[in-house]
């Protein structure tokens, strides 16, 4: 009688056990939101500093252990299929969200609500600190990046304008910034006259060969420094131009979105700029599909794959600041190689430079330079191969 007690009251216990697990399966969190890859085209609204991010993606995935867990990878998600082969474009670039990191992987505690979490919290990158506040479903991933700041402030907050040139000053100031030095020079009467690159560029540059409206003409630096007002290092990492917009009669001052342009910088004298390419290739394609003397989309394809790291990777630039003055060039270590690789190949093809020929003999303000211009484009992988230094960028000047 005893054992019969003792097995029933164990069977009770067990039926206890397992109706309490029960009820532990049935309340058991789990995440609605499964592993998904987010785009503007796939519901992900994505505002950095309170200004709208495209050409991104996140990508969510929860925990598989714990349903309040999960992760948000960040990166870049620039489409070029249009321009390079399926082969070649398979996959994302661009980039990343965050200045100087082109993917970050944010680990988020989330607060579930029937099909919606939520998520908020501070966190940090290598160049970055930030806030973060958002919301994922199924469908959809708001994602907040707020209080975002550079760690290393050497150029945040402030404004620069193009240097003006100086007629009086021997071209000392004047707001490009052009060294270029070649073991070749460029024939101007072949066999009896030749020219340093430089000496021919920088006098180009200065001729007053634009039309400024009227009878007036202006040269390329002073086009520049009326078209360009001033440029912002933003504490955020975020580039801000003020600039006269050429397409409104070049009457209309306007400002640059926010999150097209960003910049680090990595040490003294070292930065990089991060660029949103999107607009930047439509605009090129276009140009592509007016011109007919050379096939201009293999030729992009050609430049868009040997610049895709620079466009993930940011571009790297050499910077010098010195009471009240900024310089900010291109140096020859990044400058050399893509001349060598695309810009020498390029001028190699017979077509195209007699086009560009026919084109300035055709232009009224260029025609005369025609003739001087010919040996130089024609020689222009015989000088890039032969050059020892170059620098292009821009000089600058504290706005007031």
């Amino acid at each position: 009688m005893k054992k019969n007690l003792f097995y029933l009251f164990a069977l009770i216990c067990s039926m206890s056990l397992f109706t309490a697990c029960s009820d532990d399966d049935d309340d058991k969190v789990v995440c609605p939101v499964p592993q998904t890859e987010f785009t503007v085209a796939t519901g992900l609204n994505l505002t950095y500093n309170g200004g709208a991010m495209l050409g991104k993606k996140v990508t969510f995935t929860p925990d598989a252990s714990d349903a309040t867990k999960a992760t948000l990878v960040l990166a870049g998600n620039l489409d070029l299929s249009g321009i390079l082969t399926r082969e070649t474009a398979s996959g994302s670039f661009g980039a990343g969200v965050f200045p100087g990191s082109p993917v970050v992987t944010l680990p988020v505690t989330l607060n579930i609500q029937g099909d919606e979490c939520s998520f908020s919290g501070t966190s940090e990158t290598d160049y970055c600190t930030f806030d973060y506040a958002g919301k994922v479903t199924a469908s959809s991933l708001k994602l907040d990046l707020t209080n975002v700041a550079l760690k290393n402030s050497a150029l945040s907050g402030t404004t620069w304008a193009p240097t003006p040139l100086n007629f009086n000053s021997d071209y000392t100031e004047e707001p490009i910034h052009l060294i270029w030095e070649s073991n070749k020079e460029v024939e101007v009467i072949p066999g009896l006259i030749s020219m340093p690159i430089q000496s021919i560029l920088l006098l180009t540059l200065r001729m007053p060969l634009i039309d400024a409206g009227g009878d007036d003409k202006v040269n390329v630096e002073e086009m520049l420094c009326s078209v360009v007002h001033d440029i912002t290092l933003g504490a955020d990492g975020n580039i801000a131009a003020v600039y006269v917009d050429a397409a409104q009669g070049g009457t209309s001052v306007v400002k640059t979105p926010a999150n097209v342009a960003q910049y680090v910088v990595l040490r003294d004298t070292q930065m990089k700029v991060y660029l949103n390419l999107d607009a930047i290739i439509a605009n090129v394609k276009r140009l592509g599909s007016s011109t007919k003397a050379i096939d201009m989309s293999e030729i992009l394809s050609q430049a868009v794959t040997s610049l895709l790291p620079l466009v993930t990777d940011g571009v790297p630039l050499t910077y010098e600041k010195n009471e009240g003055k900024l310089k900010v060039y291109l140096n020859t270590d990044l400058l050399l190689p893509l001349m060598k690789n695309i810009v020498a190949p390029l001028f190699s093809d017979e077509e195209f430079v007699n086009m560009l020929i026919e084109a300035m003999k055709a232009d009224p303000d260029f025609g005369s330079m025609a003739g001087m211009a010919e040996g130089m484009l024609k020689g222009l992988p015989e000088i890039i191969n032969e050059t020892t230094r170059l620098e292009v960028g821009l000089n600058l000047t504290a706005a007031k």
